[in-house]
């Protein structure tokens, strides 16, 4: 039998969970290091469900939106940069992906 659980975080747990997101896109680390680690973790819990959705239109810009946030966010560039998505995907030389992965995961 399942019961509700609820969960409460402590305050400092709370602001370490805020700030966690400045280590994981500091400039300090590695790129490779620094894409590995939002592949991992944030592709990951954001594509979770992605077997059982029905992709509509405007989800599908959701995501690319959020696959081209991530990678500004770890090459630092801020959105009053007026930096194109194309130049983005240069200069970390990748192409969106976060699609493929998800039609990869329901054909599976």
């Amino acid at each position: 039998m399942m019961q509700d659980v609820h969960v409460t975080l402590h305050p400092e747990l709370l602001w370490k969970e805020r700030h966690s997101k400045k280590v994981l896109f500091t400039s300090k680390l590695d790129f490779n290091l620094r894409e590995k680690q939002v592949q991992c973790y944030i592709w990951s819990i954001a594509l979770c469900g992605a077997v059982i959705w029905t992709l509509q239109r405007a989800d599908t810009k959701h995501l690319d939106t959020f696959e081209m946030w991530c990678w500004r966010m770890i090459e630092k560039i801020i959105s009053t940069d007026r930096v194109k998505d194309k130049e983005v995907l240069h200069t970390v030389k990748e192409e969106r992906n976060i699609l493929h992965t998800v039609n990869r995961k329901k054909a599976i």
